[in-house]
């Protein structure tokens, strides 16, 4: 699969909504399928965190609409919260089905002001691309 050509569609309801994604991606030396933290891309000047590997992975459990998916966040958070927030969010949806208004407890992963109990995931957009079909959900503080 091309998988530039598979993000360039998924997100292209997110950037004509909000504007186009900075150039750079946020990667760690050690990457997610090896237990590090998820990639994110973003458009750092809105405060937009979007994750940009998870609907790659065959693991990933297609949420209750019948979607592979990214999570992504707009003008609320710092990078650091979504990094956390959302690679325990990615493992999560390796074992379990979430979708459109789902709530999840994350109490203790945040410290600070930043700190939420709990997010909920918004569908933002849904994509097919090729046989697939892809979402976007937007992660809000319950």
């Amino acid at each position: 699969m091309d998988y530039d050509k598979m993000y360039k569609e998924l997100f292209a309801p997110l950037e004509k909504k909000y504007g186009e994604l900075d150039d750079n991606t946020s990667t760690s030396i050690v990457g997610f399928s090896v237990g590090g933290p998820v990639s994110l891309s973003k458009i750092e000047d809105r405060k937009l965190y979007v994750t940009c590997e998870l609907a790659a992975y065959p693991e990933q459990q297609a949420s209750a609409e019948g979607l592979k998916f990214e999570l992504f966040s707009i003008g609320v958070f710092s990078e650091e919260w979504c990094r956390s927030v959302f690679t325990a969010l990615g493992n999560l949806t390796f074992e379990a089905k979430l979708g459109d208004r789902h709530t999840i407890n994350i109490s203790g992963l945040i410290e600070g002001p930043e700190a939420t109990n709990t997010v909920q995931l918004r569908l933002f957009s849904k994509t097919d691309i090729g046989n697939e079909k892809y979402g976007l959900y937007e992660v809000v503080a319950v």
